[in-house]
């Protein structure tokens, strides 16, 4: 892990105060936050990376992964979905791309999984518009004769009216 030379972990910007990681080390305990403390500490024990990051990342997939269930009003109104922006800034070697693949792959597995049905549903769909479009020209083509029928025996019907009887 590479320090950052003009901003040194270990001193907080403001002299005697708590750098970001001594403020957080005493973070909520996990068990108290339901499934997202499950995730956290399991993602915690396999990746290893700083646990605020690793919440962060938890929480903006959970965010992505229900943000088309609740629409919010913004104040100068309008609907929006509801929506978690997050920024992962770390140094290299901090677990950061780790992190979004593991909270991120059953979200991408399931959009995987939707486009393939997708694709699967518009080829269905296809076949179903060329026989629906087979039918369209076949009553087409008997619509057609039927009119054409029509129109000869009512033109046959005229020419006996205008014959004189004997």
């Amino acid at each position: 892990m590479q320090q950052n030379e003009r901003f040194p972990r270990r001193l907080a910007a403001i002299p005697g105060q708590q750098s970001l990681l001594e403020r957080y080390s005493e973070l909520p305990d996990l068990t108290r936050l339901g499934l997202i403390g499950d995730a956290v500490d399991k993602a915690l024990k396999e990746i290893q990376a700083p646990h605020p990051l690793t919440l962060l990342a938890c929480l903006i997939a959970a965010s992505t992964a229900t943000q088309s269930l609740y629409d919010v009003e913004r104040p100068a109104g309008g609907r929006t979905s509801l929506s978690l922006y997050g920024l992962l800034i770390a140094d290299s070697g901090e677990r950061k791309s780790s992190l979004i693949n593991y909270f991120f792959k059953p979200i991408r597995e399931a959009e995987i999984a939707a486009e393939k049905k997708h694709q699967e549903q518009l080829l269905q769909w296809l076949r179903d518009i060329q026989i629906w479009e087979i039918h369209r020209k076949e009553l087409q083509k008997k619509l057609s004769k039927a009119i054409e029928y029509d129109i000869a025996l009512a033109m046959k019907e005229d020419d006996s009216d205008d014959e004189p009887k004997d």
